[in-house]
C-alpha cells in the first residue's frame, strides 16, 4: 500500500491545517483505500479563507495589475499544468475513479485550455467600450468599463473535480478577483494541487484559497457569507437550490451548473452503429457520473429491438475495472453512497413497471469485490412518467422509450425538469439541425456527445441552472459593468442638464 498523502488547506498562499484539528479520508474507489488526509474545515476555515481573498482584493495586487499582467501568470500556469500532467492526471483518477486513459488526456488538457482562453480572451477584450450615440442635449463623453465582482466562492462535484474547478477559477481569476474554492468533500486533492501550481506560477497570495471540509455546513456557509460577491456552483438541483436561497439573502451573483437527465433522440434515417456507440458514450462515459449524460434514448418503435440488441452486445465487450489501468473502459463508482442511489433507482424503475434487458447489479467477485462497481444497464418498456426516466440517477443506467413520430419524440424530450443537453443522431444533417433547434437544452449534440470546449459556453435550461461557464460569457459573469459619463462643458451655467431643476437661474 502506497504512503498516505498529508494535505493542510491553502490560505493566503500558504499550506494552512484546520481550525478543528480533525481530518477526512480520501479514498480509492477501485479498493476502498485510504490514500489521503485532508484538513475537516468548520466556518472558522471559511471565514480565515475569505478574510485573505478580501484583503488580497482590495490591496489592489491582483485586481490592479493590468490584463496582460494576469494573462501571462494565467499563461505560465497552464505551462505548468501541462508539465505537471502525469502527477495530476494520477491524482485525478485515483480519487474520482476517472479512467486514466481519459484524465491523462481530456482533464488535464482542459483545465490548462481553461486558464490559457480566459487568458486570451481578456487581452483582447477592449479596456473600455465608448458610447455609439452623440449627446443629445449636451457634450458629454460616456463610455463603460468591466471591473472584477470582488471575492467570489466556486463550489465544485466529486465527478470532475479538476475540470469543473478550472471552469469557475480561470475566469474569476482573470478578470481580477480573488476565490475560495471549496471542492467536494471526497475528492479536494487535485484543486489543492492547483492551488500549489497557480501560486508557483504567480498568483499572489490570498488571491487563490481552498477549503476542505463538508459540503452541507460549509457550502451553505460560503453562499450566504456577507465577504461573497459571486458564488457559482455545480451540483445537484436539489443543493444548487439551497444555495441560490443563501445567496439571494444577500443579492450576490450567482452561477448555478445543475443535475440534467438529457434526451438524446435517433431518427429513423440514423446509421445504427453510429446510434449505438453515441448511446453507449452517452451514458456511459465515466461511468455515466455526468450531469449532462445521455440517459433517456428515444428511439423509433421499428427501430427499439434492433438497437437495443446492438448495444448489449457492445457493452459485452467494455472493460470494467480498475481505473488506473490504461486498458480500462469504464472506472469504479466514486463512492458507496453513490453506488447505493444507483441500486435504489434500479429498484425503483423495476417496481413502476420497466423491464431490464441488460445488467442491474453490482459487479461482485475478484477486484469488484474491493471497490463500487456498478454493470452497465438498460431499461426498455419505459414511459416517461416513471422516477427513474425523469429524476438524474448519476449512474451507468440508460432509459429506452419508443416513438412513433418526430413530434412526439421532441415533445418527450422537453417533457423534463431538467435541459442541461441533449443529442440527435442522423444521416441527415439540415433536418438534425432542426430537431436540435427544437429541444430546451443548453447543448445539443448531432452524432456525438459531452464535447464540452472552453471556447463555448455550458450551461442549461429550467431546473438545470442558470448562467453559462467557459468562453467570454464567464468573463461577463465573472465582472461588474461600469458607466462613466463626464459633461465637457465647462461653466456651471453652461451645464444644460442641471437647468431642468432651474439650477442656472
Amino acid at each position: 500500500m502506497a504512503e498516505i498523502m498529508e494535505y493542510g488547506m491553502f490560505i493566503d498562499g500558504q499550506w494552512a491545517p484546520g481550525d478543528s484539528g480533525e481530518m477526512m479520508e480520501v479514498i480509492n474507489p477501485a479498493t476502498r483505500e485510504v490514500v489521503a488526509r485532508v484538513p475537516r474545515g468548520n466556518k472558522n476555515d471559511v471565514d480565515k479563507a475569505l478574510a485573505s481573498a478580501r484583503a488580497a482584493f482590495e490591496s489592489g495586487v491582483w485586481a490592479g495589475k493590468k490584463p496582460e499582467e494576469r494573462a501571462e501568470i494565467l499563461f505560465n500556469a497552464a505551462l505548468l499544468i501541462v508539465a505537471n500532467k502525469e502527477r495530476l492526471s494520477y491524482l485525478e483518477s485515483l480519487t474520482s475513479g476517472g479512467t486514466i486513459r481519459r484524465t491523462s488526456t481530456v482533464d488535464v488538457a482542459s483545465v490548462a485550455a481553461s486558464l490559457a482562453i480566459s487568458a486570451a480572451l481578456i487581452k483582447e477584450m477592449p479596456k473600455v467600450e465608448h458610447a455609439m450615440c452623440p449627446p443629445w442635449i449636451a457634450p458629454m463623453h460616456s463610455y463603460t468599463k468591466r471591473e472584477p465582482i470582488g471575492v467570489c466562492a466556486g463550489i465544485t462535484p466529486w465527478n470532475f473535480p479538476m475540470i469543473l474547478a478550472a471552469y469557475k477559477f480561470a475566469p474569476a481569476l482573470a478578470m481580477g478577483n480573488s476565490i475560495v474554492m471549496k471542492p467536494a468533500s471526497i475528492t479536494p486533492v487535485t484543486t489543492l494541487e492547483l492551488a500549489k501550481i497557480l501560486h508557483d506560477a504567480g498568483v499572489p497570495a490570498g488571491v487563490f484559497n481552498v477549503v476542505t471540509g463538508p459540503g452541507s455546513s460549509m457550502g451553505n456557509y460560503l453562499a450566504g457569507h456577507p465577504e461573497v460577491d459571486k458564488i457559482a456552483f455545480t451540483g445537484s438541483t436539489a443543493v444548487g437550490r439551497r444555495i441560490a436561497e443563501q445567496a439571494a439573502k444577500g443579492i450576490k451573483r450567482v452561477t448555478l451548473e445543475l443535475g440534467g437527465k438529457s434526451p438524446l433522440i435517433v431518427l429513423d434515417d440514423a446509421d445504427l452503429d453510429v446510434a449505438c456507440n453515441m448511446t453507449l458514450f452517452a451514458f456511459l462515459f465515466h461511468s455515466g457520473q455526468v450531469c449532462e449524460s445521455g440517459t433517456r434514448l428515444i428511439v423509433p418503435r421499428k427501430l427499439h429491438d434492433q438497437l437495443v440488441d446492438k448495444l448489449i452486445a457492445k457493452i459485452k465487450k467494455l472493460t470494467i475495472g480498475n481505473q488506473l489501468d490504461i486498458g480500462t473502459d469504464l472506472g469504479p463508482i466514486a463512492s458507496l453512497d453513490q453506488l447505493n442511489t444507483i441500486k435504489e433507482y434500479v429498484k425503483i424503475g423495476l417496481e413502476e413497471g420497466a423491464e431490464i434487458a441488460y445488467g442491474g447489479n453490482v459487479l461482485t467477485g475478484g477486484i469488484y469485490d474491493n471497490g463500487f462497481f456498478f454493470e452497465p444497464t438498460i431499461f426498455v418498456n419505459c414511459n416517461n412518467s416513471m422516477r427513474q426516466v425523469r429524476e438524474e440517477i448519476f449512474g451507468p443506467v440508460q432509459c429506452v422509450i419508443p416513438y412513433d413520430d418526430l413530434d412526439e419524440a421532441v415533445a418527450i424530450a422537453n417533457d423534463s425538469p431538467y435541459g442541461l443537453g441533449g443529442g440527435v443522431c442522423s444521416r441527415d444533417v439540415a433536418k438534425a439541425q432542426k430537431v436540435a433547434g427544437r429541444m430546451r437544452t443548453g447543448t445539443v449534440w448531432i452524432n456525438t456527445w459531452h464535447v464540452l470546449r472552453p471556447d463555448v459556453p455550458f450551461g442549461g435550461y429550467k431546473e438545470s441552472g442558470y448562467g453559462r461557464e467557459n468562453w467570454y460569457h464567464a468573463l461577463m459573469a465573472y465582472s461588474e459593468v461600469k458607466h462613466i459619463c463626464q459633461d465637457l462643458t465647462p461653466d456651471a451655467d453652461d451645464k444644460i442638464m442641471f437647468n431642468l431643476i432651474g439650477l442656472n437661474k
